[in-house]
């Protein structure tokens, strides 16, 4: 009966924070070009097959206020030709040289990549090194990439499952810069020029906040000494300012979203602790145990072998290395029967050990997908960026599986307890279109 997570985009950045499991293979050192660029360098054989992640503390956190979007368009004109080359002249490059490149901004990081067979290894780091440190910012493909940005904002509001998750993030987080899409706003968007880019641009895209990792079969030294010769117009500059807010404690809202829409779809939200918290592996494992497939609580409570009110189904961490949310959702034709099962369900979860068997199979759940799905090259070099960016250390990839294991019914318990509490919930329900209103919780 239930979807699990498959109706979520599954994006490089988010899975290589959220899935922070370890990518089997070489050993990982650490170098530091002149201008402070941090290189994270893991060479090995297992394939021809070379992975280059280029990561900026860039992301939309740092977004103006006027501005949101500046970060993500800031990324994504960095793709759109440089002052050396053009968008149609770096596209027949990459495409002779069977490049694939590609980019992705998230609220922590801005992120380009490329991925190259190890012949074509040395085109791979002069075209990211090239649109780094030398984009255009051309005004009619600012335009272009404008339209682009402004259509999947639109899109993403008709989305029935993304609709009451961002309300929900909106009612925990309030206006702290966890809760904005990278995307930007409509108004952001539309105000953003090629001044501001430049100014953005020069001011994030420094040494001091920027960290690359290469993954595959590459000559580590020459690799290095590579970088330093193509980056060497690179800024050093200055680290990100440590200036996001607080993260507010949530607090027992509700609102209702009227929607043209067959079904109701309920979204329950928590605030959750970072990657950096020490409840981090154990919420993770809680998740797991709730929503995670078929065979997790909510699935067997409110699908076909309990209520069977519900056509999806599931749980969902939002996770990021200054602030985190987990949402509960279904999809159903009684939003108050399906609320009433997923309030029972956290209480159990605070109240009842759960059961060897249900731990035991949350960490096989979580442990084999997280490396499965990490085991090629990209998303192995993107992992690594992040946890050094995020200041975990590329160690991470060893510690958090070690820290999964540990987690027992007791952690459970205390999580559950201490972080299953003050929710957002929010409904979308057919009726016709009306701005959402917020109340107090004491029932939807």
């Amino acid at each position: 009966m239930s979807r699990g997570r498959t109706f979520f985009a599954v994006v490089l950045v988010a899975a290589a924070l959220l899935a922070a499991l370890p990518a089997s293979g070489g050993d990982v050192s650490r170098h530091r070009l002149s201008n402070g660029v941090t290189v994270l360098t893991m060479p090995g054989k297992w394939n021809r097959i070379v992975a280059i992640s280029v990561m900026v503390d860039a992301g939309s956190k740092h977004d103006p206020q006027k501005l949101q979007g500046l970060a993500s368009l800031t990324n994504s004109m960095i793709m759109q030709g440089t002052t050396t080359r053009t968008a149609p002249e770096l596209a027949v490059l990459t495409d002779s040289a069977g490049l694939q490149v590609g980019h992705e901004t998230t609220r922590d990081h801005a992120l380009i990549y490329a991925t190259a067979i190890d012949s074509q290894f040395d085109v791979a780091l002069e075209v990211l090194a090239d649109m780094l440190q030398r984009p255009a910012f051309d005004q009619k493909r600012l335009q272009e990439e404008q339209r682009v940005a402004l259509e999947s904002i639109e899109t993403r509001k008709e989305d029935p499952f993304t609709l009451p998750m961002e309300r929900a993030a909106e009612l925990l987080y309030g206006d702290h810069p966890f809760v904005h899409d990278p995307r930007g706003t409509a108004k952001g968007i539309e105000r953003i020029t090629a001044e501001h880019l430049v100014k953005f641009h020069s001011k994030s895209y420094v040494g001091a906040n920027t960290v690359i990792s290469i993954v595959g079969n590459f000559d580590e030294k020459r690799a290095v000494r590579r970088l330093g010769e193509l980056l060497v117009d690179y800024p050093k500059g200055q680290p990100a300012p440590p200036d996001v807010p607080p993260v507010p404690k949530g607090g027992d809202l509700s609102a209702k979203v009227f929607k043209d829409v067959s079904e109701s779809y309920v979204t329950m939200g928590f605030v959750a602790p970072s990657a950096e918290d020490s409840d981090f592996a154990a919420i993770s494992v809680l998740d797991a145990v709730l929503g995670l497939g078929s065979g997790s609580r909510l699935a067997t409570a409110l699908g076909e072998d309990g209520a069977d009110i519900s056509s999806s189904n599931g749980s969902y961490c939002r996770c990021g290395e200054s602030a985190s949310a987990l949402f509960i959702y279904a999809a159903t034709e009684d939003a108050d029967e399906a609320i009433d099962v997923i309030e029972a369900e956290i209480e159990r979860l605070a109240t009842e050990p759960v059961t060897d068997a249900e731990l035991r199979t949350a960490k096989n759940k979580l442990i084999g997908r997280h490396v499965i799905n990490g085991q090629t090259n990209l998303v192995r070099a993107a992992r690594l960026t992040s946890y050094e960016l995020a200041g975990l250390g590329f160690d991470f990839a060893d510690s958090f599986p070690k820290a999964v294991n540990r987690v027992d019914k007791d952690d459970i318990l205390r999580v559950a307890s201490e972080w299953l509490r003050s929710p957002a919930t929010v409904v979308v329900q057919p009726g016709k279109s009306a701005p959402a209103r917020s109340t107090k919780r004491a029932g939807i």
